[in-house]
């Protein structure tokens, strides 16, 4: 068990208001710079991709029903590329969440979300809230998923929420964090 999983039990044990978040999606779509964003404020240039899972972890105050929440997100970067897959089960025990992200330039990502989505259903996570991530909306000449295609989509695997994000600038990445954290304090007042 590595330092963070060890960090996620010893925490959910003491009885704080700790969720684990999975990320997944494609490789290079821009997961682990999403939540290097929301955690360390900070963007990396470089791709460097993820092996198996990276663990972060980060209180946020929300707003339900005009009472502050304070929560701990544990957000589990998951590995994208194919040989990681079969470890996905594994790291979906526990799950509170998902964010289920795919990149605004390029289609194949977007294409593969129902790829992601069955995994989930396989896996018995059908019912946890989700929210549509696309992210990269700074790269907006390269754009190639529309609102429209992203609606249908929503529509299709019954996913009330979509966030378009862009790790670089920060756009909606609060946003982005907070409603998934709201969904999941809904459904665990």
């Amino acid at each position: 068990m590595s330092k963070e999983e060890e960090l996620y039990v010893q925490t959910r044990d003491k009885g704080d208001r700790v969720y684990k978040i999975i990320v997944i999606g494609d490789p290079s779509i821009g997961k682990t710079s999403l939540i290097r964003k929301f955690v360390k404020h900070q963007f990396e240039k470089d791709y460097i991709p993820t092996v198996g899972v990276s663990i972060s972890k980060q209180p946020i105050t929300i707003n339900v029903g005009g009472k502050d929440v304070k929560i701990d997100l544990m957000l589990w970067d998951l590995a994208g590329q194919p040989q990681f897959f079969l470890l996905h089960k594994v790291y979906f025990n526990g799950a509170n969440g998902v964010l289920l992200g795919f990149d605004l330039t390029r289609t194949h990502t977007y294409s593969n979300l129902k790829s992601w989505h069955a995994e989930l259903i396989k896996d018995g996570l059908i019912d946890l809230p989700m929210v549509l991530v696309g992210n990269k909306s700074d790269l907006t000449e390269d754009r190639k998923i529309s609102l429209a295609h992203v609606d249908h989509l929503k529509e299709q695997l019954t996913i009330p929420d979509y966030v378009e994000t862009s790790a670089l600038t920060g756009q909606n990445v609060d946003l982005l964090f907070e409603t998934i954290g709201r969904r999941i304090i809904e459904r665990n007042p």
